[in-house]
């Protein structure tokens, strides 16, 4: 399936950065990475086209990942509001809005933060169990972004997402949002599929995030990464 009204497939050579997901893309609904999406993406980085991660959790889950993978782009954490790239760090968003409206919710209603928010510096992750609807209603009038991954939802600085996060990598290594491509899976990813010049969504998202890229692929996950790279011709 591929969204006529942006670019169609890319011309070999044309594409000079890809960013993928996480939760869901690279890894399926038990988090096992794929070996074939790793051994893609290593062949695609090895190839000099930059490879970068982005992902809704912390930045030390993230990092790790992409070093013992083999990546050597940015690494973009907390839906945008972190990046990192040889080991300096970028923090682009404030953790008080996301702070602020967690305390109200929690008086509001009853509801867990994710293990991994003690790492967590700009913005609240708790767990997908919490009803989604019921938390958008309760925050309305915060500053803040609430987002589901299918994993967690988080509780962002309003106007923060992986777009933003990828500009900032996009300039650390002098590279053009135009001319990366993305591949993911959720609500989150939605925005960075549609702002790069190709986005591709795997088989397991959400029609509205399928809608948002230029091109679906029929196989889930990692093994639909693999088939993401085909389309983009990067293997």
């Amino acid at each position: 399936m591929t969204n006529r009204s942006r670019k169609g497939r890319p011309d070999p050579g044309e594409v000079e950065g890809v960013v993928v997901d996480i939760d869901g893309t690279l890894s399926d609904s038990s988090r096992r990475i794929g070996v074939e999406a790793i051994s893609a993406l290593r062949e695609v980085n090895d190839s000099g086209v930059t490879v970068m991660l982005a992902s809704g959790n912390v930045l030390p889950i993230a990092y790790s990942l992409a070093v013992y993978l083999g990546f050597d782009g940015p690494v973009i954490a907390e839906n945008g509001g972190v990046v990192c790239h040889k080991q300096k760090v970028w923090t682009l968003a404030s953790p008080d809005a996301p702070r602020q409206a967690y305390e109200h919710l929690a008086s509001e209603m009853s509801t867990e933060r994710l293990f991994t928010d003690r790492w967590r510096e700009t913005e609240v992750g708790i767990k997908q169990e919490t009803d989604l609807e019921e938390v958008r209603k309760l925050l309305q009038d915060f500053e803040v972004d609430v987002q589901s991954t299918g994993w967690a939802i988080h509780i962002m600085e309003r106007g923060m997402d992986k777009l933003v996060g990828l500009g900032k990598a996009c300039e650390i290594v002098g590279l053009r949002v135009e001319d990366m491509a993305a591949i993911g899976d959720s609500e989150n990813d939605e925005r960075m599929l549609s702002g790069c010049g190709w986005g591709v969504a795997v088989g397991n998202a959400p029609e509205a995030t399928k809608r948002a890229a230029t091109h679906a692929v029929e196989g889930d996950s990692w093994s639909g990464v693999v088939q993401a790279l085909e389309w983009l011709r990067l293997i």
